[in-house]
């Protein structure tokens, strides 16, 4: 009886599941008489007090009175892609130990003396560039700029604090490699870049344990040159009392190192599908990555690939997400992105899936980049996405730490201070051709580069209809 009941609700249970999902892949009809979306607004390009120090140090000041507070970011030109190549993502550790002390204040002083101004202070690394971010209350904004100072000219790089540094790294590097995703990425990045600086994604162990304070400092002298540097303040602040105290702060900062040799242009995009198996024997599931080499944030494709990649599988409203995950089940989670870099983006698809499906999943996100280029997009899927781009835009410009953010990594992207207010205008502008264009261009899936982490037994023979694959060991 007992069982005939369980095998009853079950029966029910499905029938449920079943019928909402019908309901859910039915579209949302909104009532007729909701008002219309009101016009977006572009964000406004920010009064910017521009000056070029004697040692090169380009400043930007942006006054933006109300909420008493400050941000400063320094922006010092070349950050994994300037890494010597025996010493892979040693840039990482590098922006990890300059806060740790410097010649004039320990780390503790540090962390004390910006407490005192209702700040913090932190040092991170990116592809192209080391970032030196720091806030606090506008009336500690001298003393803000004093230990920004300090900690770009004049780091120490202590020896205990460096090893603390290099234990840290080697813990997270454990952590990252014990989950699927690492293998993949490593691998779809090599396949992407070769052996171009991009490919880097993190430190190695063997980059952690070369690292020393006497290296540290030498890598510190040959990156950080103040005619490669940027400095971004933004909040209640007065451009012409703060600037006599930037020019004295900074006012030492030189550099008699070579600096580092220009990175050089990554090797060209693909012209035929590779794909690269990352084998996990007994894994029953399936970590996909497909993508290639896009264009510069200056490129005139740039904006009309933000709308494409938006429509594609940038947000959960999207073909991808419609396909794979609501319409197949395939997937949780899928999405993509269109990521910049100093000498060209990278569009980059990602799936998690069961093994069964890696073959059916691939076809579909084939399907979809080629679909691109073949078919105008809809006028619904135009507006909305241009709505989601503009919105989430200037959602997040609306803060202080978010425009000077966003000035620093133009800059390092080679935009000027205007592009900051011609993001919304740009993307509105762009048209359904113009979508379908960058499809044909940048989307076919004959192009693009596949790695697949899990079990290659179960792999390789699932995926050979789209051309042969090359296994690879984690």
């Amino acid at each position: 009886m007992r069982a005939r009941i369980r095998i009853a609700t079950l029966v029910v249970l499905a029938a449920v599941v079943a019928s909402g999902a019908a309901v859910a892949k039915q579209p949302t009809v909104m009532p007729k008489d909701l008002p219309a979306f009101g016009a977006d607004k572009p964000l406004p390009v920010p009064t910017i007090v521009s000056e070029t120090l004697p040692n090169g140090l380009t400043v930007w000041i942006v006054p933006r009175p109300g909420f008493p507070k400050v941000e400063a970011t320094v922006v010092v030109r070349g950050g994994n892609a300037a890494d010597p190549a025996d010493l892979p993502g040693v840039s990482d550790l590098l922006a990890s130990a300059l806060k740790e002390g410097t010649a004039k204040r320990t780390s503790r002083q540090i962390a004390e003396q910006m407490q005192a101004i209702g700040g913090t202070l932190d040092a991170s690394n990116g592809t192209d560039a080391t970032f030196v971010e720091a806030d606090a209350l506008s009336s500690g904004a001298v003393p803000l700029i004093e230990i920004v100072a300090d900690v770009t000219e004049n780091p120490s790089f202590p020896k205990d604090e460096v090893e603390l540094v290099k234990a840290n790294a080697l813990e997270a590097l454990k952590a990252e490699a014990s989950q699927p995703e690492f293998a993949v990425e490593k691998a779809f990045r090599t396949a992407v870049y070769g052996d171009h600086p991009y490919h880097v994604i993190t430190p190695t162990e063997a980059s952690i344990g070369m690292v020393t304070p006497e290296l540290l400092r030498a890598e510190h002298a040959r990156r950080f040159h103040p005619d490669r540097a940027l400095l971004v303040v933004a909040g209640a602040v007065d451009p012409e009392a703060l600037n006599p105290v930037i020019r004295k702060a900074f006012a030492g900062w030189k550099s008699s190192a070579p600096a580092p040799a220009e990175v050089p242009p990554a090797p060209p995009a693909r012209d035929a599908r590779t794909i690269v198996v990352v084998d996990r024997p007994g894994s029953v599931q399936s970590e996909i990555r497909v993508g290639r080499q896009t264009m510069t944030a200056s490129d005139p494709d740039f904006y009309k690939m933000v709308v494409a990649n938006t429509i594609f599988g940038g947000a959960f409203a999207s073909r991808l997400t419609d396909n794979i995950r609501e319409d197949k089940g395939y997937t949780y989670s899928p999405g993509s992105s269109n990521q910049m870099r100093q000498l060209g983006g990278l569009l980059q698809i990602r799936a998690a899936v069961r093994n069964d499906v890696t073959a059916g999943t691939l076809l579909e996100i084939f399907y979809e980049l080629d679909r691109m280029g073949a078919t105008l997009p809809t006028d619904e899927e135009m507006t909305r996405a241009k709505r989601y781009q503009s919105g989430l835009y200037l959602l997040r410009n609306s803060l202080n730490g978010a425009i000077v953010r966003t000035l620093a990594t133009n800059w390092v992207n080679g935009l000027p201070p205007a592009a900051l207010s011609e993001f919304v205008p740009k993307v509105n502008a762009v048209t359904a051709s113009d979508v379908q264009a960058v499809g044909r261009k940048y989307m076919t899936s004959l192009s693009e580069t596949v790695a697949i982490g899990g079990d290659a037994a179960k792999i390789v023979p699932a995926v050979a209809e789209f051309g042969g694959a090359k296994v690879v060991q984690p």
